[in-house]
């Protein structure tokens, strides 16, 4: 007699059944490595503009000033919007005809972005030697949801070094300069 191959009913239905339970229990977990993996792109994208605007600060002997932008011509709007990187040739903070644009950008789809500084909250600028001229700053990016889980932040301090937030007391918030958690608008 020959045996036939192939599955019962049963078991197609058991290893439907284990399948749904698995992706049940993985989706959610792939979801936020995802939005993790954003917030972390996020920041060093961020980072290195910041990085990029005290290099230039100090290669060219100007003030290099970094400011929200909507339009990338000039400064205004919202950090949300995008950021404008231009040699500020008479360091009033604003950019005027001539001074040249050194990058312009934008948060990826899905991030607000904040600025919280001593002095401004639209603009941070570089001196020739590197340090910020208004004192240290924090840029919040934070997920259009508003999950704190995946809040970050970039750091600056009056030398114009830039440190990440971190979750230093276990509880999945990162934490700002002076320890408080992270918060998003």
């Amino acid at each position: 007699m020959r045996r036939a191959n192939g599955f019962t009913l049963v078991e197609a239905v058991t290893a439907l059944a284990v399948a749904a339970l698995l992706t049940t229990l993985a989706v959610p977990a792939f979801l936020g490595q995802r939005k993790a993996a954003g917030a972390a792109a996020e920041v060093q994208k961020l980072a290195s503009v910041l990085a990029r605007a005290r290099l230039e600060a100090v290669r060219r002997n100007r003030v290099v000033t970094l400011c929200k932008s909507g339009n990338g011509v000039d400064c205004g709007g919202s950090w949300s919007q995008g950021w404008l990187l231009f040699v500020d040739r008479d360091g009033d903070g604003a950019r005027d005809a001539g001074e040249p644009r050194l990058t312009v950008g934008r948060p990826a789809a899905g991030y607000r972005l904040r600025l919280s500084a001593f002095g401004s909250s639209s603009r941070m600028r570089f001196s020739p030697v590197g340090f910020t001229l208004a004192g240290n700053g924090t840029f919040g990016v934070c997920p259009a949801d508003g999950d704190l889980r995946y809040a970050r932040a970039v750091i600056v301090n009056k030398s114009g070094r830039v440190r990440f937030s971190a979750d230093r007391d276990g509880d999945g918030i990162h934490e700002d300069a002076s320890g408080r958690p992270l918060s998003c608008p």
